[in-house]
């Protein structure tokens, strides 16, 4: 019932009404001519009000001529009578043409790019290659080429094995797999000792293949052979052989680092003072929207992205950016004789992390303060790590 009203709507008609004494007449003659009337509703005895199509009214006359009838058209609906109004609007023909025309753009466009993949770092190298081959957000979808693009990313990005390519909608789906890392070959015919690459007490000592130098217990120094590749026979007369030497040589190892103490302490604090400057964002392109100059000498950056969601989550290509600039001060502290050795230490500890490598695992920490030559109190803080100390050196005959 609902699709023929809706039908009814889109084509338009009239509500008539229909006065005489041949009434029923008129419906005969008009169902016979195939003209189609409904919703027939008697008002009184002389006059009745019906709803007709507007092609069935202009073809009504001869009905209402023989029966002796007259037909008066109360209302006009549907959509055909909504449009008439704004004929002679210019600007509501222009409103809708460019209307049109936004929607057939914004469908031929890509809107939004996913990337989904093992390793996310691989993301920012992948989004390079697009925008080097002039593929980004507001790129015509009739411009892409799925195969030639996922050719691109092969070749641009040595760490993926397989990249697949999909346009659907407005959006540009890139799904890859990383390149599983290919094994060290090893030349047998090389001769490859294994040295200490820092100083260390070894605690574990597994040698694959090679002559052990170095026991369980031992001190060693960086450069120091610990696996010789060269192995001597049990019977003298059967010489030596060379092999490539494999192990692990797992080590106690220290880090130290000294720092002089300070009474005086520059510490930064925020003002509370804040700058903000805004751009209006869509797709790819940032357009700055007018702010007042930044004043601030020192100051820290913070940015936030406000995104228009639509319909069902959709996310909008249109959005907002926010750079939050806060002011920061600087004064100088007095710090008591505890508070300068804490801050020392601190700052020690931040420039050990910067050296000891990630796969060392730390075992423990001593704190000393040392008294210098001219009266200045040092704090040095010493990290025990134990770490595989093993690193092959080939040998080069001569």
């Amino acid at each position: 019932m609902f699709l023929v009203y809706l039908w009814n709507y889109i084509r338009g008609y009239v509500i008539i009404t229909v006065t005489g004494r041949n009434i029923e007449r008129f419906i005969n003659i008009c169902s016979r001519r195939n003209i189609l009337l409904w919703e027939i509703i008697r008002i009184n005895q002389d006059s009745a009000q019906m709803k007709a199509s507007i092609r069935g009214f202009k073809h009504m006359r001869p009905a209402a001529r023989k029966s002796r009838c007259k037909v008066r058209i109360s209302k006009r609906c549907g959509l055909p009578f909504k449009f008439s109004r704004f004929r002679r609007r210019k600007g509501f023909k222009l409103g809708v043409i460019i209307f049109s025309v936004l929607i057939l753009l914004s469908m031929s466009i890509i809107w939004d790019i996913e990337i989904t993949g093992s390793d996310p770092e691989l993301n920012s190298k992948i989004m390079t290659v697009l925008h080097e081959n002039s593929i980004g957000r507001g790129s015509l979808k009739m411009n892409i080429d799925a195969k030639k693009i996922a050719s691109e990313i092969s070749l641009g990005v040595d760490e993926i094995a397989w990249v697949g390519v999909e346009v659907k909608g407005v959006k540009l789906y890139i799904t890859f797999k990383d390149r599983v890392s290919t094994p060290t070959v090893i030349d047998s015919d090389q001769l490859y000792n294994i040295v200490a690459n820092r100083d260390g007490l070894i605690t574990r000592l597994e040698v694959y293949a090679g002559n052990a130098l170095v026991k369980e217990g031992d001190t060693v120094k960086k450069g120091q052979v610990l696996v010789s590749g060269t192995m001597q026979s049990q019977n003298p007369d059967n010489g030596t052989r060379e092999v490539h030497a494999l192990g692990k040589i797992i080590a106690r190892t220290w880090y130290q680092c000294s720092l002089p103490v300070s009474s005086v302490y520059t510490q930064r604090f925020k003002t509370g003072n804040t700058h903000k400057v805004s751009y209006l964002r869509f797709l790819d392109c940032k357009i700055k929207l007018p702010s007042n100059p930044l004043t601030f000498s020192l100051y820290d950056t913070e940015v936030e992205d406000k995104i228009i969601t639509g319909p069902f989550g959709i996310k909008l290509p249109i959005g907002l950016t926010v750079e939050i600039s806060s002011e920061i001060m600087e004064k100088q502290v007095d710090l008591t004789d505890e508070e300068a050795v804490d801050v020392a230490v601190e700052m020690a500890r931040e420039d050990l992390r910067k050296i000891i490598p990630r796969e060392s695992t730390i075992i423990d920490e001593v704190v000393k303060e040392i008294e210098g030559e001219n009266g200045t109190i040092y704090v040095q803080v010493v990290i025990e790590c134990e770490e595989d100390i093993a690193k092959l050196e080939p040998v080069n005959d001569e």
